[in-house]
């Protein structure tokens, strides 16, 4: 914890730094001298993303056989003060695009339960949580598709069970929030006239692959949680007349299913997924909450990463 907190204070007077350099960039106009300033800058920061000792599974020198539990374990002590988390929304907001931010937003993947399995009731804490959550669903807005593929991958392989809750749900809807708008930045990307033919057969496949792992697990997830649900309201409310329960049933469902990441998958679901999907949907979620013919909904991210 003592390192951790090290880093921390270390890696704000660093990106005071970089705040510097790039209030320098803005009016300096010799070649020369900018090239410079722009390698000091990238530097910078890849001295700092070495002293988070982030795991990288795509890099040359990582672990062929896989990621150790211990190998994340200054990131998540970091992450687990409010300061820590700060510190790690301030450097996303400086890496849109790069390797570095793949990096990042992969840890920040493989821990989804424990950074946001729930919100404490520290408002300060709490804000700081939400605040991560929307410079993780920023930064995806500006990733390409390799690293969409591997940020859905690194959530498909963590040990832990990322926690699927609907946007704006009061105990925390982070992961959902993020997960989104990976969907929906992939979408963007292979809908877009522009640049929907730039991408060769491997980089689309290996987004198919990482979607198809991460759809399986989504839909198991809600299958589980609708007979969950159902089984305690059957428990709890055995007298209840016919439309009585299926009301009831609406309304707890609702509050428990990410509708928003089930309409989010739908563009990239083939024949087989979008039938199982659309058969689940009228038992979890209205009619209208669903749009087959929506191949996208345009949007940079999700509205509450704005609101």
């Amino acid at each position: 914890m003592f390192a951790a907190r090290v880093t921390i204070e270390d890696g704000f007077r660093l990106l005071l730094n970089v705040d510097d350099i790039d209030r320098l960039l803005q009016f300096t106009q010799p070649q020369d001298v900018g090239s410079l300033l722009r390698r000091k800058r990238r530097v910078l920061l890849e001295g700092l993303t070495a002293s988070l000792q982030l795991v990288d599974p795509l890099g040359k020198s990582s672990n062929p056989i896989g990621l150790s539990p211990k190998d994340d374990i200054l990131f998540l002590r970091l992450v687990s003060v409010s300061k820590g988390r700060k510190l790690i929304s301030r450097f996303l907001h400086l890496l849109p695009g790069s390797e570095l931010a793949r990096i990042v937003c992969m840890a920040i993947f493989r821990h989804l339960r424990f950074l946001f399995g729930g919100l404490p009731s520290d408002p300060d804490a709490a804000d700081t949580i939400n605040g991560l959550a929307k410079a993780v669903a920023l930064c995806v807005c500006s990733m390409d598709l390799n690293s969409l593929s591997a940020c859905l991958a690194a959530v498909v392989c963590s040990s832990e069970q990322p926690p699927l809750r609907p946007i704006r749900s009061p105990a925390g809807d982070g992961a959902s929030l993020i997960l989104t708008s990976i969907l929906e930045r992939a979408t963007n990307l292979l809908t877009g006239s522009q640049t929907s033919s730039h991408f060769s057969m491997p980089i689309r496949t290996l987004w198919q692959a990482s979607f198809d792992a991460f759809f399986g697990l989504l839909t198991k997830y809600c299958m589980s949680k609708h007979d969950s649900i159902m089984q305690s309201l059957t428990t709890e409310s055995p007298l209840n007349s016919e439309a009585e329960a299926e009301a009831e049933a609406a309304r707890a469902v609702s509050r428990e299913m990410p509708v928003e990441l089930l309409r989010a998958s739908l563009p990239h679901t083939d024949e087989r997924q979008k039938k199982l999907l659309l058969n689940f949907a009228p038992r979890s979620v209205p009619v209208t909450g669903f749009n087959t013919r929506d191949g996208g909904s345009g949007q940079k991210y999700p509205e509450s990463v704005r609101g």
